[in-house]
């Protein structure tokens, strides 16, 4: 039976459509299983063999996705990302160095790992620093959000979707770097002006406890995440997958030999469910490719800055890792993958449904009582990832 694509297209749009609904009249929504979800229903509706959807899950972005987890959840146990944060609070006196600090932070450990665990493992600290005093959190977790969003545009292996477009496209980690680390910085710098912008002069936050942590372990797997970055950037020809995995596998090894840490406990730790939401969501754009929509990508992204216009609006519609699955089925230019990376990441900060990072920091400060106002994000958020976004296509196109 022929599968008319119009309902192709239906059902991969839906799926994306409901992949940052947390639930629908009180049932709960998982966007892991939603992706998978969608998956299968094209297998059961014919639109493509176990075969194709096999073939169109990309392994080397998995493996490349699991290494990463690794070396963050590695480095998370060494208790270093609450060290950090400590830290931060007892530098930072004011309200607006706080905040500053905290986006420079953010954007830091983003540019080394995966954003979304700085957000995850930052906002608690975030929170309980300003407990019990006058001082609002809410411009220092904009910051936070700000930050992780922005500083993953400087690396592959900052977010999910850049880590797809290094082992997907014919970008290299030399050629990621050089000419997306500059747009980084740029748009840290927009950032920053609308951090101090919204943040209060007075208050003072006041030190906390700086938490013990592992330096030789936290060392140990700091040394991984550079090995591999190391790796990506001296051998091009290599592949980021196998790389990352690699030495995800031997950063297990040695904290099992020297840190006595089973690694079956780091492997359960990990968000497996990233992984089927990315296999769920390649076999949903190969069904895509079964249709007339690609052409029509294909011609609408020719030009880099129609390309960068669509990808902004289509990641604040359907989220931006699908935005980039989509999108990235009529890229051909390594421009065209750069501004897609750019733009993708950085429209992250326009709305919470953009990206996983803003509803993780809206999800965990309200777990602890804070109101971190969706209207208030969207304010800040917007103005910052629409400009930063022109100045990372201007930047990208005729520099």
């Amino acid at each position: 039976m022929v599968v008319p694509w119009p309902l192709t297209a239906l059902v991969v749009f839906g799926s994306f459509a409901l992949l940052f609904s947390r639930q629908i009249r009180g049932y709960p929504v998982d966007r892991a299983v939603t992706a998978a979800a969608g998956g299968v229903l094209l297998l059961v509706l014919g639109v493509l063999d176990p075969h194709e959807a096999l073939a169109g899950i990309d392994a080397s972005t998995l493996l490349l996705l699991f290494g990463m987890l690794v070396h963050v959840e590695g480095l998370a146990r060494s208790g270093f990302y609450g060290y950090a944060a400590a830290r931060l609070v007892n530098w930072a006196s004011t309200p607006r160095r706080f905040a500053v600090g905290t986006l420079c932070l953010a954007a830091g450990l983003s540019a080394l790992a995966l954003n979304d665990a700085t957000v995850l493992l930052v906002t608690p600290i975030l929170v309980r620093a300003t407990e019990g005093t006058d001082v609002d959190p809410v411009p220092a977790l904009v910051a936070l959000v700000l930050g992780a969003n922005v500083g993953s545009v400087a690396t592959p292996l900052g977010n999910p979707q850049n880590a797809y477009i290094l082992a997907h496209s014919p970008l290299t980690m030399r050629t990621f770097v050089v000419t997306l680390a500059p747009v980084a910085f740029v748009a840290l710098c927009v950032a920053a002006v609308a951090v101090v912008a919204i943040t209060p002069r007075s208050g003072t936050i006041p030190s906390t406890a700086v938490p013990d942590y592992d330096r030789p372990w936290a060392a140990l797997s700091v040394a991984f995440v550079a090995a591999t970055f190391v790796l990506l950037f001296a051998r091009s020809g290599l592949d980021p997958g196998v790389v990352a995995a690699s030495t995800a596998v031997a950063h297990l090894a040695c904290l099992q030999l020297a840190r006595r840490e089973p690694g079956g406990d780091v492997l359960r730790s990990l968000d497996w469910s990233l992984l089927v939401l990315f296999a769920g969501m390649f076999v949903l754009v190969a069904g895509l490719r079964t249709t007339p929509v690609v052409p029509a990508l294909e011609a609408a992204v020719a030009d880099s800055v129609t390309l960068g216009v669509a990808t902004f609006a289509l990641s604040n519609l359907v989220s931006n890792v699908p935005a980039v699955l989509a999108l990235s089925t009529g890229i051909t230019s390594q421009q065209g993958w750069l501004v897609l990376s750019a733009v993708s990441t950085l429209a992250g900060n326009a709305t919470p449904v953009a990206s996983a990072a803003s509803l993780i920091a809206l999800e965990g400060a309200a777990r602890r009582g804070v109101d971190l106002p969706v209207r208030r994000l969207v304010l800040v958020g917007f103005p910052v990832a629409a400009v930063s976004s022109a100045l990372a296509i201007a930047m990208i196109v005729w520099l």
